[in-house]
């Protein structure tokens, strides 16, 4: 049975449906407010309709004419009495602007006003007296109490302002239901999100979007979960495959490692020459490193991490020491090493012998025959210093600039010789994994690093 599709909505149509609805809303509120609403007051005489002073304005002057009595007058008009040339007599209920208003409508022989909020009329009429009045009234809804028409403010005024509010009010119920819709779909999306940053990649998304356009988000969030969970898993066999492979390396080079071992010991037996016996030396020397190399490989392979450990300087700076005899005797450089200081260090010790023999042997390989290579070991402060410097060509500027980057080299040719600038880089991370860096320098002889390492 095929799953029903649900109904979603574009966001141009959600937008276009939240304006009809609260057009409508605000058009029926006005409907209601001013027709039906007002028509109850009308009935209820609380008010009257707008037009009532202008339809009872003939009738009001007439009585006027034959017995003017201000009391007589009703509340909804304002009134004068000038003489023939325009003087004031006597007023009621006008400001100076509104009696100005009357005195040039008589003396034009009878116009209206435009002010605000609304166009005032006048109706002008003779008295006995041979005086004239002027009755002033407008189109505005007034009080039919004249108490309330005194205490309260403008009736269409009033009407307007909670007019108004009703407006706001229906807006706000609007936006209200809308954005309660588009947080739903918000939400939804934002489980989604946590779910794939939790990695939970096992289960399908769950919830739907009413947007069309979120919809199709969470669709694509879906898809990127089935291509992640994918992609880890990949990884992860990868990742396995790569343990065995260590496994079986670390594994597979104890024969070759016991052969040279078991003939470099039996070279060791023979009478030799000095010469030749600083060269058996360095071959014992050597195999024991790689001895210690493929114990790390199988470390590594199960998993395992280099815990720090607290060692003498000086046993370390022997290692060091011995590496770079090693590695520049046969090539004919000179190798300096001056004595440490007699301290104690923390450190991951097989990771900071690593990057010091990277050091020495970037520096035996360019510091070339009749060169020479300086191994230099202090204190500064609360930091250990490692220098290792040579007479060589030094540094390229892009090197000092890029050097310590996994597969970066100094020229063109050097990964024809075995070198890929995993060097440099291994000793970069190894300071960096000891909360130390690694600067590269170029001096008046040639080139120079410098790993600098915590004591502590």
């Amino acid at each position: 049975m095929e799953k029903p599709v649900k109904k979603t909505i574009g966001l141009a149509a959600l937008f276009w449906r939240y304006l009809l609805t609260a057009g409508a809303g605000i058009a029926v509120l006005s409907l209601v407010w001013w027709a039906a609403l007002m028509l109850l007051m009308v009935r209820a005489e609380f008010v009257l309709p707008a037009g009532y002073a202008a339809g009872h304005a003939a009738e009001t002057a007439e009585m006027l004419t034959a017995d003017f009595s201000p009391e007589d007058i009703p509340h909804y008009y304002r009134w004068a009495v000038f003489t023939e040339r325009g003087g004031t007599i006597r007023c009621g209920g006008m400001s100076s602007r509104q009696l100005e208003c009357a005195r040039q409508s008589l003396l034009q022989g009878g116009s209206s006003a435009r002010s605000f909020p609304y166009t005032e009329y006048h109706l002008i009429f003779p008295l006995e007296d041979g005086s004239t009045g002027v009755l002033q009234y407008d189109y505005s809804i007034p009080y039919a109490s004249a108490a309330l028409q005194k205490v309260l403010p403008d009736f269409q005024l009033c009407a307007t302002a909670v007019l108004i509010g009703l407006w706001v009010l229906a807006a706000a119920l609007c936006t209200r239901h809308y954005a309660r819709l588009l947080r739903r779909d918000a939400e939804t999306i934002a489980g989604a999100t946590r779910a794939i940053a939790n990695r939970q990649l096992a289960e399908p998304l769950t919830g739907a979007a009413k947007v069309r356009e979120l919809g199709e988000a969470l669709e694509a969030m879906d898809l990127l979960r089935q291509n992640l969970g994918k992609a880890l898993e990949r990884q992860w066999a990868m990742e396995q495959q790569r343990q065995r492979d260590l496994a079986a390396l670390a594994h597979d080079l104890k024969t070759p490692l016991a052969i040279i071992c078991g003939n470099g010991e039996l070279l060791a037996e023979e009478p030799l020459t000095a010469a030749q016996r600083d060269s058996v030396d360095a071959i014992l020397r050597g195999a024991a490193r790689l001895e210690d190399y493929a114990g790390r490989l199988r470390a590594l392979s199960a998993g395992e991490e280099e815990a720090p450990v607290s060692a003498a300087l000086a046993d370390l700076f022997d290692i060091w020491r011995a590496a770079g005899e090693d590695l520049c005797g046969p090539r004919g450089i000179h190798f300096l090493a001056a004595e440490p200081p007699a301290l104690t260090c923390t450190v991951r010790r097989e990771a900071v012998n690593r990057a010091v023999l990277n050091l020495l042997d970037n520096a035996a390989r360019f510091a070339g025959q009749g060169g020479r290579v300086r191994l230099t070991v202090r204190a500064e402060g609360d930091m250990l210093s490692v220098t290792v410097a040579d007479t060589g060509p030094g540094f390229e500027p892009e090197a000092l600039a890029r050097a310590g980057r996994e597969l970066f080299t100094g020229s063109a040719s050097r990964p024809q010789d075995g070198h890929t600038g995993w060097g440099l880089c291994y000793a970069r991370q190894a300071a960096r994994d000891h909360g130390g860096e690694l600067n590269l320098r170029n001096t008046a002889c040639g080139g120079e690093a410098e790993l600098r390492l915590p004591l502590r």
